[in-house]
């Protein structure tokens, strides 16, 4: 057998069955072995049963799609034939019922689908993370779905469609939606409380009192006695969402004296506060620190988003609107 390579120029190769006088030199011992952890597919190659063509070499080859259309005149035979799919191109239900360009479409716009991003997605805290509040598994499934799990990390729904002219929103790909479809965004902010040169470091105030109400002042409702604030609580525009102060002087050494004296040290509000006109949700909180006894506060935040006009939606089928 030749010994071709993956990539030969530049062209993509793909594994076929070798076909002799109009059988396949792999039988079903073969993939009972392999099933087996027996045999490996290098051991196919190894032993002739199955080789890789490029795209020059498939101009001179007959390949059959499914063993029961090999002839006499057949040389190779597919391994499956919806691998010649990508693994886009693989989710699209009934691929070979659509238009050519639509299948290009699908591929491209596929990647932009909001949904489940990963298991532990409630537990990340990422820059900005866009999830869909209820996905769903597709109940229409290829085989590609099922070997790669992409039900399990869905990126869609099943909607009900109706298909219908309707005057004024019926023009070119435009969509009416009820109010039942919504998807969330999470954001987070962070806060580091450093230990400086001269032996001063951050700190993280509790919330402040009024004193004529003996209240927490607005700014800081959302604090917890920690001056953290409390997962679960709703937040709008220029809440504190961390009571950070930092020592005023912080390269000099402090004067040693007496504890009256070191207990006099200033520090100047640097608070970490919300700003956005839409109010989130805090998520979740997360502390951490590191060897040069650094701390990390990171804070999820929660909006939810309903569409809007411009929005984009579409169908596996390249379907967009």
């Amino acid at each position: 057998m030749r010994n071709i390579p993956l990539m030969r120029g530049c062209n993509s190769v793909r594994p076929y069955i070798i076909v002799d006088r109009g059988k396949p030199k792999v039988l079903q011992k073969h993939i009972n072995e392999l099933t087996q952890e027996i045999r490996s597919f290098e051991d196919f190659l190894r032993e002739g049963l199955v080789e890789y063509l490029d795209v020059n070499e498939e101009n001179d080859c007959l390949i059959a799609l499914y063993e029961s259309l090999i002839t006499s005149e057949t040389t190779h035979l597919e391994i499956e034939p919806f691998t010649i799919l990508g693994v886009c191109a693989g989710l699209i239900p009934y691929p070979h019922h659509n238009q050519s360009p639509r299948n290009t479409y699908q591929c491209a716009m596929g990647k932009q689908a909001i949904g489940t991003i990963a298991y532990n997605q409630r537990n990340r805290i990422d820059t900005l993370m866009y999830l869909l509040t209820y996905p769903e598994a597709p109940m229409v499934k290829s085989k590609t779905i099922d070997l790669i799990g992409f039900d399990k990390v869905p990126a869609g729904q099943n909607a009900m469609v109706a298909v219908m002219s309707y005057s004024g929103y019926d023009i070119e790909d435009a969509l009416i939606l009820n109010k039942a479809s919504v998807d969330r965004v999470y954001r987070n902010q962070k806060c580091i409380l450093k230990k400086y040169a001269n032996q001063s470091f951050d700190r993280i105030m509790g919330p402040l009192i009024d004193g004529n109400t003996r209240e927490v002042i607005w700014k800081h409702k959302v604090l917890d006695q920690d001056g953290i604030c409390s997962p679960g609580e709703r937040v709008t525009n220029k809440q504190v969402l961390l009571n950070k102060s930092m020592p005023v002087v912080t390269m000099s050494p402090i004067e040693t004296g007496n504890k009256s004296e070191q207990q006099q040290q200033e520090f100047q509000d640097v608070p970490i506060t919300y700003k956005g006109p839409v109010d989130s949700y805090i998520e979740n909180v997360m502390i951490s620190s590191n060897p040069e006894e650094a701390f990390l506060i990171k804070v999820l935040l929660r909006q939810t988003r309903r569409p809007e006009i411009g929005d984009k939606f579409s169908s596996r089928h390249g379907q967009k609107g």
